[in-house]
């Protein structure tokens, strides 16, 4: 083949290529800047809130009904298979209030949801609303491939390690599940 064609076909591979690797922290950054200025529709561009919202949802049920079960030895009571469907719906309740732009800043900063952090519009409260020391979103995280398709962002909060679960959608990437601390 011909060097001047061979040369460019390289030099765009190997553009291509970078790009290809760099793209999750580049979705990273931008959902840190959106999510610090709490615009949100950069962070809807970058965000499966559906998906998100889901992974919480179940997390928490999860939690829920394993301290249950710790606290009666083992066994769910008969009270706490009838209250279950209730819980679960207050937890539905709570993370589609909680899970808003502002709310996924405080979460990626690191900080816990205050009470009555879900505000009548609907929008969580936000680090102006009074609290200091709200951080850079994902300040300090680690970051690296788990896999072609699977990106995770460790950010390391007061309670422990949230990880942030990004996804290959397309050609670019997507916020796809936050995993929680155990505790």
């Amino acid at each position: 083949m011909n060097k001047k064609i061979l040369a460019p076909l390289l030099a765009a591979g190997v553009l291509l290529a970078a790009w290809f690797i760099a793209a999750p922290w580049l979705t990273v950054y931008q959902i840190g800047n959106a999510a610090q200025s709490r615009d949100a529709q950069a962070l809807a561009e970058h965000v499966d809130f559906a998906s998100v919202r889901q992974s919480l949802k179940d997390q928490i049920k999860a939690m829920m009904l394993d301290k249950v079960a710790r606290e009666d030895g083992g066994a769910l009571n008969p009270l706490a298979a009838l209250i279950a469907p209730l819980a679960g719906a207050v937890v539905d309740g709570a993370v589609d209030a909680y899970l808003t732009p502002a709310g996924l800043a405080r979460l990626m900063a690191g900080t816990a949801p205050r009470e009555g952090a879900a505000k009548p519009g609907g929008e969580a409260g936000t680090p102006e609303d009074g609290e200091a020391g709200a951080g850079r979103p994902l300040a300090g995280a680690d970051m690296g491939y788990a896999g072609m398709h699977r990106f995770i962002v460790t950010a390391h909060g007061r309670r422990g390690d949230t990880r942030f679960v990004l996804r290959r959608q397309g050609l670019g990437w997507k916020l796809s599940e936050i995993i929680l601390p155990l505790n």
